[in-house]
């Protein structure tokens, strides 16, 4: 029973303690509001460019989902395979990584070619048909991964067929992306670093300038946790603004590339909406912004107090 009543003191102690803390540091900020609404707009500005550049880089992926080229993979078979072609397509349209199988017999590739010359007769020398008996494969995904693991299962199906893939622009496009997020990712950490010491710095001033304060606090037996407190609760505040501050600049300026982005693409025949941030983007600036205010303001505090006399 005393255990309990000791818990609930000592819980309770705890509560009023950080709410004391909470609400001076509110206090303090509502008392400087443009210094606070300094911070927060800087913090925002700093979130909002990866921010931005992440839903960019995530549509035009998305875009090019829409472009009308899809990898291809071309099976030429033996000749003495010639009369199980359709038994290979009906063997490979059961795959999963197949989209759709399309045999394509010799003399049908022969009509086709004969029909695409300007001069068809002069095919009329050749003794025989040189083309072989061809399926069309198309992969269920456009993406890198399945193609590169569709030839790999075809190469195994099909030891002795030639295989001939298209895929070589998927590539070049997954290579941009990749390239695009690495910069992208570098980008955001250095602005992060950036806005954790400029943070930082901002808490260690607030403490110096209550130098005084925080002197007598001490000879009245103030701990380092209690005179960090509200500097952490400030630097919870200042995120929290920023996030919401660079969530807000994020959906606006989504919003003015909206149409530029949806007018070049109707330039190429590509019916394409520009997709805004969903809920959990939002979540994820926010939460960042956060984490960099009380990383910064725990940073800044703890420099300041082992600093001050």
């Amino acid at each position: 029973m005393n255990r309990a009543r000791a818990l609930r003191d000592r819980l309770g102690a705890w509560r009023e303690a950080h709410a004391d803390a909470a609400r001076r540091s509110l206090a303090r900020r509502l008392q400087a509001p443009i210094m606070s609404l300094i911070s927060i707009a800087v913090l925002g500005f700093i979130l909002a460019l990866p921010a931005f550049l992440w839903v960019l880089l995530d549509n035009a992926r998305a875009l090019s989902a829409h472009v009308d080229h899809e990898p291809r993979i071309a099976v030429y078979l033996e000749a003495g395979e010639s009369g199980a072609l359709q038994e290979h397509a009906r063997e490979l349209e059961r795959l999963a990584d197949v989209g759709r199988v399309t045999a394509v017999p010799a003399e049908r590739a022969l009509e086709d070619y004969r029909a695409d010359l300007a001069d068809p007769a002069l095919l009329d020398w050749m003794d025989g048909n040189p083309l072989p008996d061809t399926l069309d494969v198309v992969p269920a995904r456009s993406d890198p991964e399945t193609v590169v693991r569709l030839e790999a299962t075809l190469a195994e199906r099909l030891p002795d067929a030639t295989l001939v893939s298209d895929d070589e622009w998927v590539r070049q496009l997954n290579a941009l992306y990749q390239l695009g997020t690495r910069v992208l990712t570098i980008v955001a950490g250095l602005l992060g670093l950036g806005a954790l010491l400029v943070l930082a710095l901002a808490s260690a001033s607030e403490l110096r300038e209550r130098r005084e304060e925080i002197t007598i606090a001490r000879i009245s037996g103030a701990t380092h946790r209690f005179l960090r407190r509200p500097s952490l609760y400030g630097g919870v505040y200042g995120g929290l603004g920023g996030g919401l501050f660079a969530v807000l600049l994020l959906y606006l300026g989504t919003w003015l590339a909206r149409e530029p982005l949806e007018t070049a693409a109707g330039a190429f025949d590509i019916d394409y909406a520009l997709r805004l941030p969903g809920p959990e983007v939002a979540l994820g600036v926010v939460m960042a912004a956060v984490i960099l205010g009380w990383a910064g303001a725990r940073l800044g505090s703890g420099h300041a107090l082992r600093d001050a006399p």
